[in-house]
């Protein structure tokens, strides 16, 4: 019995030693097959836990980074990604109003693999708890209503405004207060005014961050006219007719109306307050005068004011057409100009009496040829026009076709060469391009200004008129006859 015990013992303690090997050799067998590798990711952490009336002041990033390394098998860790990684944030049990520091948990999907300490291990945390609160709204009312009106108390809308936010920013906040200017009103005023917070220590405080119900209140205030007082419009009494082709564009009165004082039940009655008459008659220019006030029995001025009428008086407008010859400018002395065509269409607008006096001759229409040399050009002319409120509406042509050539001079001298009596005469035409023979007729009788049948070297002036029957020739050119 007892060898069998020793047998067994011995067989066991073998069996052992033999799977103790066996995981040794195929630890190392994987650790060549599949070895381990280290990694790390950046993953974003997420807060969880916080409470519903809790706002988190820090950290202010709601996903912070967070860098996790872990190792493993190749074939394992080649394969995670961020996806595989939670970073977590538990705010559950934060208490309020101060800096905590709280630990960052990271957990991974698949568990064969090792975690190490996240990079930062902890986050410093701020929380705070929201809350709710109405804020009254004050009005300030500066400056004063105009003499002999009341203003009655003011009405603001909406009367308080809610604040929500953090307990420490909405528990500082006192009230708010919005500012109206009053500069001698004679009506009821309002205003939309934004309101500025105040602190308990009276300091303007800043609601930056925080939520408002509204960042504007509606002020009304109410202004009436005292019993004895009344606001009335002055009316300008104008009579006459200005002048013909003239009219009144408008009439205005400064100021426009006036304070008066009177029995309660006077003013109470529907009267007007008119200036003394303002007579037009036959004028051309804008009149502006100071006039007094025609007022009802009993009625009267509360102070005395300087009151100012202007009748504004314009003329009417019309057009006119002018055909006009154009003035030729800066051509050189040796050179002549032909231009097409040589009147210009010219159309003003302006005031019909100025238009109606207004002479061709005041009227200038002329074309610039200063340098110009020989050649074609094509030329916008110059329209002058007298600076009296006329505007020139427009010109025609716009353009204006100009030949610029050198002038050609007649010859009256002849010379005392006498020639060879021919059957045929040969004039010959110079131009400013050469000399040219132009064959014509037997000589028959004498030309004008040939003096017998004999034909001469002469050279003889002419016109278009004189030479027509010879041939064509230019105007102030030059016939030789040989």
């Amino acid at each position: 019995m007892m060898r069998l015990t020793r047998s067994l013992i011995a067989n066991l303690a073998t069996l052992l030693l033999s799977f103790v090997l066996a995981v040794v050799i195929w630890v190392q067998a994987m650790q060549v097959e599949d070895p381990t590798i280290k990694r790390a990711l950046q993953i974003p952490a997420t807060f969880i836990g916080l409470p519903e009336d809790v706002t988190r002041i820090s950290p202010e990033d709601d996903n912070p980074p967070v860098l996790v390394s872990y190792e493993g098998p190749t074939s394992i860790v080649s394969e995670l990604t961020q996806d595989d990684f939670t970073a977590i944030i538990d705010l559950s049990d934060v208490p309020l109003g101060s800096d905590v520091t709280v630990p960052v948990t990271i957990q991974a999907e698949d568990t064969r693999v090792t975690l190490e300490d996240p990079i930062p291990e902890t986050m410093e945390v701020h929380l705070e708890r929201l809350i709710t609160r109405e804020i009254e709204v004050e009005a300030e009312i500066r400056g004063e209503v105009a003499r002999g009106h009341t203003r009655g108390n003011e009405l603001i809308d909406p009367p308080v405004i809610t604040v929500t936010g953090t307990e420490s920013e909405v528990d500082r906040l006192d009230f708010a207060q919005v500012t109206v200017f009053l500069n001698d009103d004679t009506q009821t005023r309002i205003e939309t005014p934004q309101p500025l917070f105040y602190d308990r220590q009276g300091r303007v405080a800043s609601v930056s961050g925080l939520q408002l119900s509204t960042d504007q209140v509606e002020v009304t205030i109410p202004i009436n006219e005292s019993a004895d007082f009344a606001n009335k419009v002055i009316t300008a009494d104008i009579i006459g007719q200005v002048a013909p082709g003239y009219r009144v564009l408008g009439v205005t009165v400064e100021p426009s109306s006036v304070l008066v004082t009177g029995r309660p039940t006077q003013l109470a009655l529907p009267f007007r307050v008119q200036t003394e008459p303002i007579d037009i008659t036959g004028l051309t220019e804008t009149y502006q005068d100071q006039v007094s006030l025609v007022l009802p029995e009993g009625i009267s001025l509360d102070s005395v004011t300087e009151i100012t009428v202007t009748v504004q008086i314009e003329p009417f407008s019309s057009t006119k057409i002018y055909n006009l010859p154009i003035e030729l400018l800066g051509i050189s002395e040796d050179l002549e100009a032909t231009i097409e065509p040589d009147t210009l269409r010219v159309v003003l607008f302006g005031p019909s009496p100025v238009l109606d006096t207004l002479t061709e001759q005041e009227v200038r229409v002329s074309l610039d040829l200063f340098g110009l040399e020989e050649g074609e050009y094509s030329l916008e002319p110059d329209v002058d026009v007298p600076d009296r409120g006329l505007e020139l509406r427009s010109i025609q042509p716009s353009v204006i076709d100009v030949i610029i050539s050198e002038p050609i001079t007649p010859t009256d001298e002849f010379s005392d060469i006498d020639s060879m009596y021919l059957d045929v005469l040969y004039p010959v035409v110079t131009t400013h391009d050469g000399v040219r023979p132009f064959p014509i007729q037997s000589y028959p009788p004498a030309l004008p200004g040939c003096p017998d049948p004999f034909f001469f070297n002469r050279q003889i002036p002419y016109d278009s008129k004189t030479f027509s029957r010879v041939g064509r020739q230019t105007k102030r050119g030059q016939i030789n006859f040989i």
